[in-house]
C-alpha cells in the first residue's frame, strides 16, 4: 500500500506535466495582466457606485449589499456597477506578480510559425464543423461581436508568414 495515497497526499490529477519555461512565463504574465484588468474594473465600478444618486432614506446609501429603494434615480446604474464590481472581486487572481525582473526571450521564427500554423488549422477545423452543422440543417452560432477589428488569418496573411 502507498502511504501517501492513503493519507490523501496523492490525488488523481496531480501528475506533473513538463511545460516549457517560455510558456510558463507567458501564463504568469497573462495572469498578471488579468489581475491588473480586474483591478481597473473594480476601481471604475467603485467610482460609479460612489457617484450614484439616491433618494432620501435609501438603504443603498449606507450599505453596498443593501438594495436601493425603487424610487432611486440611479438604481439600475448602481445594480450594473455592483455586478461588475462583484465579478471583479470573484474572478481576479488572488496573487499575481509582474515578471519585471525576468529576462525576456523573443520567440523564435520556428515557434512563431508553429503557433500561426496551429491557429490556421484551428480556423479550418472550425469552418469544417460549421459546414457539418449547415449540412445537418442547423444554423451554426454566430461569432461574438468584437469592439475592434479582429485580426483574422486569411490566405494573404498566411502567404506573408511563409
Amino acid at each position: 500500500m502507498n502511504s501517501d495515497k492513503m493519507m490523501g497526499f496523492e490525488m488523481p490529477g496531480d501528475q506533473k506535466v513538463p511545460v516549457p519555461v517560455r510558456d510558463w512565463n507567458g501564463m504568469k504574465l497573462g495572469l498578471w495582466r488579468s489581475k491588473v484588468a480586474w483591478d481597473f474594473a473594480a476601481r471604475a465600478a467603485t467610482e460609479i457606485i460612489a457617484e450614484c444618486a439616491h433618494m432620501a432614506g435609501c438603504p443603498g446609501i449606507l450599505s453596498e449589499t443593501s438594495p436601493c429603494s425603487p424610487d432611486c434615480i440611479d438604481r439600475e446604474k448602481r445594480m450594473s456597477a455592483l455586478v461588475i464590481l462583484n465579478a471583479a472581486r470573484m474572478f481576479a487572481p488572488i496573487n499575481a506578480r509582474k515578471l519585471a525582473s525576468e529576462p525576456y526571450f523573443a520567440p523564435s521564427r520556428e515557434y512563431f510559425s508553429e503557433v500561426i500554423s496551429e491557429l490556421a488549422a484551428a480556423q479550418i477545423e472550425l469552418e469544417a464543423l460549421r459546414g457539418a452543422l449547415r449540412a445537418a440543417g442547423m444554423q451554426p452560432p454566430s461569432p461574438p461581436v468584437l469592439t475592434q477589428e479582429s485580426p483574422r488569418l486569411t490566405s494573404a496573411t498566411q502567404e506573408k508568414t511563409q
